[in-house]
């Protein structure tokens, strides 16, 4: 059961070897091309007290926040051969500590066995699998009932409208909070639009421009409006938005349990990118309060 975090049988209990990674500890670290040194001491010094290493062998794991949501870590650096079980458990030990609900990790790799991390107290809680839509040329028709409102990064309240709509439409695991959407807002090429009808809002899409091609990051229907063609709508502006900014085709992912979406998205014409799907391994940090946070009676 994800969450149990006693070591299997014939294993080091992870404080033998396992150690808490502080800044003064990032000069010994073999740190990949990717993440300098000093991104490595300011997420350090961030969020301090999740991230482990093995000084041994040098092997650690960097914890932050998922999506800056404090109460969700997510390994963002996983460096580990020989003691990977040990790292993610003595992690998933220091975020309940910290009062975290859950620890999450990205495998992107889908031929590699969950076997690794389940043998270190993780289970496979989500598989997100990718589409993309290779030609996007023509105007969208749509209904022309509604309109779409520019949401800025100084709108303080959209921004709170754009997070309660998101609050609402998505489940525990996937929503965004405020902070997230401030960081988003100000990131290049992001744009977010309310889709509205007689100035209620009935929905909301979020995406990330590239030279000719577009991410269709985020979109979501308020609940009391669906069923009524607003998800085909928004997305049908969604696309056409990125088209009038250059993007001639457009990515997307949801999860695999998502079948609704999954159905709008192949009405629409998207095709499946599977060398693209990734997975997510997560321990429950305080396994009595899953139930609660998924909704499971």
């Amino acid at each position: 059961m994800a969450g149990l975090l006693s070591p299997p049988r014939g294993s080091l209990a992870p404080s033998s070897i396992v150690r808490t990674l502080s800044p003064g500890d990032v000069p010994a670290l073999r740190l990949p091309g990717r993440r300098g040194a000093e991104s490595v001491r300011r997420l350090l010094d961030r969020y301090p007290g999740r991230s482990v290493w093995v000084p041994s062998t040098l092997e650690y794991a960097l914890v932050a926040p998922w999506r800056n949501r404090l109460e969700i870590a997510s390994v963002e650096d996983l460096v580990a051969v020989r003691h990977l079980e040990e790292l993610l458990r003595a992690a998933v030990e220091r975020c309940a500590d910290q009062g975290a609900e859950l620890m999450l990790t990205v495998e992107l790799d889908a031929r590699r066995s969950p076997a690794r991390y389940e043998r270190a107290g993780l289970e496979m809680l989500e598989e997100v699998i990718t589409y993309e839509l290779n030609s996007v040329r023509e105007p969208w028709s749509g209904s022309g009932h509604v309109r779409l409102v520019s949401v800025q990064a100084n709108d303080e309240a959209a921004i709170d409208l754009v997070t309660s709509i998101d609050q609402v439409s998505f489940p525990w695991l996937w929503r965004n909070n405020r902070a997230e959407f401030d960081v988003y807002l100000h990131t290049p090429g992001v744009e977010v639009w309310l889709v509205e009808i007689d100035d209620d809002p009935v929905a909301y899409f979020g995406a990330t421009l590239f030279p000719d091609w577009g991410h269709l990051d985020r979109i979501a229907v308020v609940p009391e409006q669906q069923g009524r063609g607003f998800g085909l709508e928004t997305l049908g502006l969604a696309v056409d938005t990125m088209r009038k900014r250059g993007a001639r085709r457009v990515g997307l992912s949801t999860q695999r349990s998502n079948r609704r979406s999954q159905r709008l998205y192949e009405r629409f014409g998207f095709q499946r990118t599977p060398e693209h799907d990734y997975r997510l391994f997560g321990a429950w940090c305080q396994p009595e309060r899953r139930a609660v946070l998924l909704g499971v009676r």
